[in-house]
């Protein structure tokens, strides 16, 4: 079974930032195939305003939270979880059926997305296939996903601080050849 890694470190410690630039070495230096997505911030006038979910293989991006007043049981912090928009988009965009890409790379698998139920079986779906996944998690999520993941033999778990970005940017590099 093909290594799956797992980020993880505090908030704005640059995970986000780590996987795009890995996304870009795999894509330029390596031309692999990827699948997966990014869930960028979104900005209004400097401030932020939630977050989306944006299909690394087609650029097409749905709406994943919002600050705001919506109507939805699912929220973290200020923003409001789409979950809806979520799991039309994982239905929509990461459906794997007889498509092998070199590798998956998720940013992230974090509270908002763990309120899909539909998020929670493709995680558990593409940790069973035989390619690498590359993923950022939240540093201190008690889910049990979570332990399920952390628990599987393929999986390595590395720590990311603002001090050691290259040094995981190499790694990864060394481990997903």
């Amino acid at each position: 079974m093909d290594i799956k890694i797992l980020i993880t470190g505090p908030p704005r410690c640059g995970k986000s930032t780590l996987i795009s630039k890995l996304l870009e070495y795999y894509r330029k230096e390596k031309d692999y195939v990827i699948y997966g997505f990014l869930t960028p911030e979104i900005r209004e006038s400097g401030n932020r305003i939630g977050f989306d979910v944006v299909d690394i293989h087609t650029g097409k991006s749905s709406q994943l939270a919002r600050a705001g007043d919506f109507k939805t049981k699912f929220k973290v912090g200020k923003y409001y979880v789409l979950v809806n928009e979520f799991e039309k988009y994982i239905e929509d965009r990461l459906n794997l059926e007889g498509k092998i890409p070199d590798l998956i790379l998720i940013d992230e698998i974090g509270k908002m997305e763990l309120f899909s139920i539909k998020f929670q079986n493709f995680i558990k779906r593409i940790f069973s296939l035989n390619i690498p996944i590359l993923a950022t998690m939240g540093l201190r999520l008690n889910h049990p996903l979570i332990n399920y993941l952390v628990n599987l033999p393929s999986v390595k778990i590395l720590h990311l601080t603002k001090e050691n970005f290259q040094i995981l940017f190499d790694k990864v590099r060394s481990l997903i050849s």
